[in-house]
């Protein structure tokens, strides 16, 4: 496995990825992730956005020519009535092949806390499903803490 910089020729892929967790997620929470009808040409646009902008840290794993897990890490403005010390990036979009979290998630993981450390960043937050399983294990895995949860309703 290789982990590389992302980059626009790598969008198509990655969104192949992100659109199989969205199904999966949309099983979860039928409201909360419920996926527009465009979502594939939505994001595409925002991934290519985001692998081009300088400001973002967007990272791939491949194997032989297949991409098999990105991340991507963005900032992500803090309340001022908090002070984790220092910019913190969020971890929104950080998916990987099916049973692939303890290897690729693991390394893609490692390399952005890495690269944000050596850019002054303070802390990461990653976003995950409650009931993915695979990624909650993984992320438990990890010396991350779990900071927060959100509830929801139709209203």
């Amino acid at each position: 496995m290789k982990l590389r910089k992302a980059n626009t020729s790598d969008v198509l892929d990655c969104v192949d990825l992100v659109e199989v967790r969205r199904l999966r997620y949309e099983e979860f929470e039928p409201q909360f992730w419920r996926r527009a009808a465009d979502s594939r040409i939505i994001t595409v646009e925002w991934f290519s956005n985001l692998f081009s902008d300088v400001d973002v840290l967007s990272l791939v794993a491949t194997e032989k020519s297949s991409i098999v897990g990105f991340l991507i890490a963005r900032n992500a403005p803090v309340p001022p009535v908090y002070n984790p010390g220092g910019p913190t990036a969020l971890i929104d979009d950080f998916c990987v092949a099916e049973g692939r979290w303890m290897d690729v998630g693991k390394n893609l993981l490692i390399r952005a806390k890495e690269e944000l450390r050596t850019c002054g960043w303070a802390q990461i937050v990653v976003v995950g499903a409650h009931k993915d399983i695979e990624k909650t294990s993984f992320l438990e895995s990890t010396e991350l803490s779990l900071a927060s949860t959100w509830w929801t309703s139709s209203t």
